[in-house]
């Protein structure tokens, strides 16, 4: 698997080993760690950027999240730098494994619902089960791009869809193909 991980510069004071240590873990179970930004960054570094300079980071920011298979985050230090990049993971439809130690929650993660979302309190001596499973499910939670062609007619009325009711293409033709899995008998007799 490809994974992207990040966790909070100004946490790094604090938790720069639990950072090494969960990627160091991601490695032994055989994943590429595409990207680490708080690997090879500095909270000085970041504060002196030019405008230029921070939009080019963001920009290959966004590029790692969306080609990672799965984001993972450790969030025991708040940061809304990291909370923006969980959100874009989750919009991008990544699965996300977001790590803290205990006594250090994110609540906010409470509130937000999403299969695609596992929140885990760890410890350091148990990294490898604990992310052995937590990849394993993660990797379940990925969706699978699945392209075919369709007439310009079906085209017209999916942008009409898209543009009037509001809907996504996809999103329509999923909710289709889900209601005709509830109700199709034959289906059911088969799970």
């Amino acid at each position: 698997m490809k994974i992207f991980f990040n966790a909070s510069l100004t946490g790094k004071k604090l938790y720069k080993s639990n950072y090494l240590a969960i990627i160091d873990q991601l490695e032994k179970l055989g994943h590429t760690i595409t990207s680490a930004p708080v690997k090879t960054n500095e909270i000085t570094k970041v504060a002196q950027a030019s405008q230029q300079q921070a939009e080019k980071y963001y920009e290959d920011l966004m590029k790692s999240i969306a080609a990672a298979d799965i984001n993972v985050f450790e969030v025991s230090y708040p940061s809304t730098g990291i909370g923006h990049e969980i959100a874009v993971s989750l919009h991008k439809g990544k699965p996300v494994i977001a790590l803290y130690v205990k006594g250090k929650n994110p609540y906010i993660f409470d509130s937000v619902i999403d299969e695609k979302l596992q929140v885990l309190e760890y410890r350091i001596n148990e990294l490898d089960t604990l992310l052995k499973d937590a990849v394993e499910y993660a990797t379940d939670q990925q969706d699978v791009r699945f392209n075919f062609f369709v007439s310009p007619e079906i085209q017209q009325y999916l942008d009409w869809i898209a543009k009037y009711k509001r809907t996504p293409r996809a999103v329509y033709l999923r909710k289709l193909l889900e209601r005709d899995m509830r109700e199709n008998k034959d289906w059911k007799k088969q799970k």
